[in-house]
């Protein structure tokens, strides 16, 4: 898919998400942001993760390697629909999904809002995310979705705090004269920057700001005309109804107390 660039390595493979897969997948998320991995939190996640697929499992992914028959996770993707667009008032990353089993999900929503993407550490600079993003942005074209948005955190802010503003460091991102870990990849496969949203997550490593990044078919095309996102394989989506009956039989859905911790990107 061109505007979405990366090296794809065949040893890994994006499959739908399932309830069992929530405790590596939370692994990987505190992993991909340098804090610890915290045993005590996978059960609460796991129940997150049943949410998740009982509302809309077509939109859950996780990337995984295979050693014989055992199945690794190594990168993980979480989106939902939204009817608010780009172009409205930018919310706080909470107060666009509720909590991390997105009871705000709208199953009607035009379009589809990243609300996080990690990939393990040891695993990266593989094309993990690039396959993750590819999924997602095909998911958009296979929904006939108006297009993706979500926040990119500027999780490099930190190594400017001391003299530059949240804002002044996001403005110098989005003009490239300075490079993000986060936002400047992102921008690199083809996600556009379309704004600045200061309080959006609290996370001390990126002054609590992000970029907000968006995708859309239209913008994608070229001047053929010809979509640069591939759909979502239908067995994939088979797969992910599949799941959705499985989440309901494994874990209960009842709400939890709080938001797990949030990854490098709400997105």
């Amino acid at each position: 898919m061109r505007g979405m660039t990366g090296r794809i390595d065949a040893a890994f493979e994006v499959v739908p998400k399932r309830v069992d897969h929530a405790p590596e997948a939370l692994d990987v998320i505190h992993l991909a942001n340098g804090y610890p991995v915290d045993p005590a939190k996978r059960e609460r996640h796991t129940r997150f993760i049943a949410q998740q697929l009982e509302r809309f499992p077509e939109g859950q992914f996780v990337a995984v390697v295979r050693d014989g028959t055992r199945e690794r996770v190594v990168g993980t993707s979480t989106t939902l629909r939204t009817a608010r667009a780009p172009s409205d008032p930018p919310l706080p990353w909470h107060a666009v999904i509720g909590d991390y089993g997105i009871p705000r999900h709208d199953p009607d929503g035009a379009w589809l809002y990243g609300v996080e993407i990690a990939v393990h550490p040891a695993f990266q600079r593989r094309g993990i995310a690039s396959a993750l993003y590819r999924t997602r942005l095909g998911l958009v074209e296979e929904l006939d979705l108006d297009g993706w948005y979500a926040g990119g955190m500027l999780m490099g802010y930190h190594r400017y705090a001391d003299r530059l503003s949240p804002r002044a460091y996001a403005e110098q991102v989005i003009r490239g004269t300075l490079e993000d870990p986060t936002v400047s990849m992102q921008m690199r496969r083809g996600l556009v920057p379309a704004g600045i949203i200061e309080g959006y997550y609290r996370e001390p490593k990126a002054g609590d700001c992000a970029v907000l990044l968006t995708w859309t078919p239209r913008a994608a095309r070229g001047a053929t005309g010809v979509a640069l996102a591939k759909p979502v394989p239908a067995p994939l989506a088979a797969k992910a109804a599949a799941h959705r009956r499985a989440a309901r039989g494994t874990v209960g859905t009842s709400a939890p107390a709080a938001a797990t911790r949030r990854g490098t990107v709400r997105r």
